[in-house]
């Protein structure tokens, strides 16, 4: 069947197409509550429609997209209200995570590594690269834990929201301070102080949850 059916039986297909769907709608090439056409999408991506489907389902499987019989799939939409809510939820999985992890065997060199890569994607204006790095950077602590079916419950919950995180992501205020507050996270986990990286991430998710609401507010007045 070619190469198309080739990358479906490894895998590699629709790997390629989620991580081309959540790039568009990370970027708002696809914005919420937009029809995704899989025919559109399977040529752009040079597919099948197979790999396609099976990329929608997982995504839909995420909360990225919704799906209905009559209109398919479209990207979901969120109110302040449910944003709250995936908030709440990242709160207790990620202090649950924190709790479970030995600060030993996070990979600091590795994190001084992304919070460097960061402060040079805000430099160079770079929103997109920006919030690839901040994932892994914060995944460098939650991946250590040994609460596997948590970390994927929170892995969902961060591409949930993916879009609206990014809409503060072109306030060079906002990313400068963004950037500060994660060296403090970064010394917090190389000093081993599990209450202070608590606390220090309460900061930062609290702070970047007013930010997302305020700006859904101006998108919808």
């Amino acid at each position: 069947m070619g190469k198309s059916a080739d990358a479906v039986t490894t895998g590699s297909g629709v790997d390629k197409c989620l991580t081309a769907i959540r790039a568009m709608v990370l970027s708002g090439e696809l914005l919420p509550g937009q029809k995704v056409q899989q025919a559109a999408l399977a040529e752009a991506l040079g597919v099948s429609r197979i790999p396609v489907r099976e990329a929608l389902s997982r995504l839909q499987s995420e909360g990225v997209l919704e799906h209905k019989s009559n209109t398919g799939y479209t990207v979901a939409r969120f109110n302040s209200e449910d944003l709250a809510e995936i908030y709440l939820m990242r709160r207790l999985l990620e202090t649950e995570l924190v709790k479970s992890v030995d600060l030993a065997d996070v990979d600091t060199a590795a994190m001084g590594r992304l919070h460097t890569a960061m402060t040079a994607a805000v430099r160079a204006d770079e929103p997109e690269e920006f919030q690839r790095l901040n994932q892994q950077f914060h995944f460098s602590v939650f991946d250590a834990s040994p609460l596997s079916l948590v970390r994927q419950e929170l892995r969902r919950l961060w591409y949930m929201s993916d879009f609206y995180r990014s809409m503060y992501l072109y306030e060079p205020e906002t990313t400068r301070r963004l950037v500060v507050e994660h060296k403090a996270i970064l010394d917090a986990v190389k000093a081993g102080d599990r209450r202070r990286l608590l606390k220090e991430l309460d900061t930062h998710r609290t702070g970047t949850e007013k930010i997302v609401v305020r700006r859904l507010g101006r998108r919808r007045s």
